[in-house]
């Protein structure tokens, strides 16, 4: 079983390899699409979401289960593994052979060439799915940590090579499949699971009652956290995609730093002192509320500086993304909320409750992008806001029924945080307002935040300074060989 100290070396790794992974995609990002522009980082995009639904399936589905079950034996590995292979060769020939068809249904012809050169990321993901859930059981973030960040390092320099010397947008295609080449190759040097050559389907029946909550959660997340982008490129074409695939990205890339290193231990985490509650009510508490001390102001400051920020790092060629940025931003303040208060139902067991909650928020989703995009590509940004804004916040209500904690004491636990937010928000506007014009934007950009950032540490000190202590006893023992108190 693992212990409050492998909790808290899982942790530590997880967060540093996100620093170091999504710093690199940030850096990335940023230069591939100041030097390629909205429309071939829109194209890409476009069939990079198309392929990341078969990787979802594959690496994040029945994989899942083995950090669940209570006893695994070899046959559990190995059958899965070749399940997941079979399955993601056949995944990869289908994309190959169908690309002309989806190109046809986007009305982008020049989609076929780029959905062929990707479809390998199936396969990929299908070799690396089983070791890497098994680093995960173990909680052994150190080995995901360095396979993640030599494997952005090394497909980021590939793809910024390429797009210096005038690839265009073959550039991004060669930065996918060389960090996910690197991963997998990489994954499978540190790991010490290697597949026998027997496939049993009573040991994958075994897998299969929680497998299959998490394979219709997955499909269920997909839609509605990544069919705006599909919408969007069909709606509105690269070009548009482009634009609001970028602000989706920034949001995203900050989950990643913020939020999914909590999530990545929490699950395992839940699931060994799901039986102590005690321990379990303060665990819930304790991480939603550092969950959100961290990730909201970084939001907040980001919606409101985006006019600056947005011309200033990606060029002036993006300004379509600027009032994206923001509204998107303004999901990421529940949307960080959302995924921790899902990875604590997950290890709570019960994928059923996530799969009905994620289910409403998909059809949710795709009704409003729908019925908003009459009114243009900002009305479906504001509606797919709005779903998140109408569906998350009924998880404390949820969790309030699997942990007896009640809801109010949930939201009572972020309260403090969204007031200490708010002064940020204003003092940050009254500071860009008072220097608009006077001094350059760079220098407005530094005083505003640094004059935000005051006051939301001063904040924090008035209206939650039990929350700081806490978070900063989490924080103390995030180092491998301390204990998670």
């Amino acid at each position: 079983m693992a212990t409050s100290k492998q909790a808290a070396h899982g942790l530590f790794w997880s967060t540093l390899e996100r620093v170091a992974t999504q710093g690199i995609s940030f850096v990335v990002v940023l230069l591939l699409a100041k030097l390629l522009g909205p429309h071939s980082y829109g194209l890409v995009t476009l069939a990079a979401t198309i392929a990341l639904l078969g990787q979802m399936l594959l690496g994040e589905t029945f994989s899942q289960a083995l950090i669940q079950e209570k006893t695994i034996e070899p046959a559990h590995t190995s059958s899965l593994f070749w399940l997941l292979a079979g399955f993601g060769l056949l995944a990869t020939g289908g994309q190959y052979v169908c690309a002309d068809e989806i190109a046809k249904i986007f009305d982008q012809p020049a989609l076929a060439p780029i959905l062929r050169a990707l479809s390998p990321l199936f396969l990929l993901t299908g070799l690396q799915a089983v070791p890497a859930a098994l680093f995960k059981r173990e909680l052994n973030f150190r080995a995901l940590a360095a396979a993640s960040t030599f494997g952005t390092l090394l497909g980021g320099a590939v793809g910024l090579a390429l797009a210096f010397t005038g690839f265009g947008i073959w550039s991004l295609v060669a930065n996918l499949l060389v960090q996910n080449t690197i991963v997998t190759v990489t994954i499978w040097r540190k790991s010490e699971f290697f597949p026998a050559l027997e496939f049993s389907r009573s040991h994958l029946h075994g897998l299969w009652s929680y497998g299959q909550y998490t394979l219709l959660l997955r499909i269920a997340a997909f839609t509605a956290n990544q069919s705006p982008r599909l919408i969007v490129g069909y709606l509105f074409g690269p070009a548009a995609l482009g634009a609001f695939s970028l602000g989706l990205r920034i949001v995203e890339i900050l989950y990643q730093l913020l939020v999914i290193p909590a999530t990545n231990v929490m699950v395992p985490m839940i699931a060994r002192i799901r039986e102590t509650p005690d321990r379990l009510v303060k665990a819930i508490l304790d991480a939603t509320q550092l969950v959100a001390m961290i990730a909201v102001p970084v939001y907040v400051a980001l919606a409101i500086t985006a006019p600056i920020v947005i011309p200033m790092f990606f060029g002036e060629q993006w300004l379509a993304s600027v009032l994206l940025v923001q509204i998107l931003s303004v999901y990421g303040v529940i949307g960080s909320c959302g995924l921790i208060w899902q990875s604590i139902v997950g290890g709570l067991g019960r994928p059923d409750i996530a799969l009905r909650t994620t289910v409403l928020a998909a059809i949710t989703s795709v009704a409003v992008l729908f019925l908003a995009a009459r009114w243009g590509l900002t009305a479906a940004a504001v509606a797919f806001v709005l779903r998140g804004y109408i569906t998350l916040p009924f998880m404390p209500i949820v969790l309030a029924r699997l942990t007896g904690i009640p809801a109010a004491r949930q939201y009572r636990a972020l309260v403090p945080i969204a007031a200490a937010a708010l002064i940020m928000a204003v003092t940050i506007s009254a500071s860009m307002a008072e220097f608009d014009g006077k001094i350059a934007p760079i220098l407005i950009l530094v005083f505003a935040l640094i004059s935000g950032g005051i006051a939301y540490g001063v904040a924090l000190l008035v209206f939650a300074r039990p929350a700081i202590q806490r978070g900063f006893a989490i924080l103390g023992h995030l180092q491998p060989g301390k204990n998670l108190a």
